[in-house]
């Protein structure tokens, strides 16, 4: 099924099966939950760029249901599944489109910011964008965790990376049943714009953050960066 994040059909596949053809997603879910749990304080209120249907949310909030959350999606289908899963009484949803990212009106200063698999939808300088204007939603010593797909190695070293995904295929418990060679096809015709580690580093740095990386396995990475 082609991605098409504004179809309900679509959105509503994406939410049953969005731990295939990713099989590194749940643990880094974890780790980013786990986060957040150790790092926020009381009360404290989140901003997820790219909410979708909430799935990081209903975890996090049945562990602290103090938390406030401001999800912002584009997709009114995806928010529409969200409304369905969270408690609207902790969860503000917006639907924006965060490649117009400066025209987002963030009621509140936020502790946190995450965006999972949402900024390599966004060109380059978007995605810059976005980190400078995380930065500035940001209380001093705030958290930006970002997962997101990132750029494959060059071309030579395609066939390692074939061979690390079918064996990250024989440890999920969730499979695609994709062979390496269909999951670089599959990368090769899709409309988006990941960009390398080396480059969101930068980025977040030019950004105003002190930043590393906390994850990575073959094109999936969680990053954070501090505001101090």
């Amino acid at each position: 099924m082609k991605d098409d994040w504004h179809n309900p059909e679509f959105a509503l596949h994406w939410n049953k099966t969005a731990l295939e053809g990713n099989p590194i997603r749940g643990e880094q879910m974890d780790l980013l939950i786990f986060l957040l749990m150790q790092k926020l304080r009381s009360r404290a209120t989140i901003l997820d760029l790219g909410i979708g249907s909430g799935q990081i949310e209903e975890k996090l909030l049945a562990k602290r249901p103090d938390l406030t959350v401001i999800g912002v999606d584009s997709s009114q289908a995806m928010l529409d599944l969200a409304k369905q899963r969270l408690n609207v009484a902790r969860c503000h949803l917006i639907q924006h489109d965060i490649s117009n990212i400066e025209s987002l009106a963030v009621p509140l200063m936020v502790q946190a910011v995450i965006s999972v698999q949402t900024l390599h939808h966004l060109p380059h300088h978007k995605q810059r964008e976005v980190y400078r204007f995380i930065h500035q939603q940001l209380e001093p010593g705030g958290l930006f965790l970002l997962m997101d797909r990132i750029k494959l190695p060059d071309e030579p070293l395609h066939s390692v990376c074939s061979d690390m995904w079918d064996w990250l295929e024989q440890k999920t418990d969730h499979p695609s049943g994709k062979k390496g060679e269909q999951f670089l096809e599959r990368l090769q015709h899709k409309d988006d714009h990941p960009a390398s580690l080396e480059e969101h580093l930068i980025w977040l740095k030019e950004s105003g953050f002190t930043t590393g990386c906390l994850h990575l396995s073959l094109n999936r990475a969680l990053l954070v960066g501090m505001k101090v």
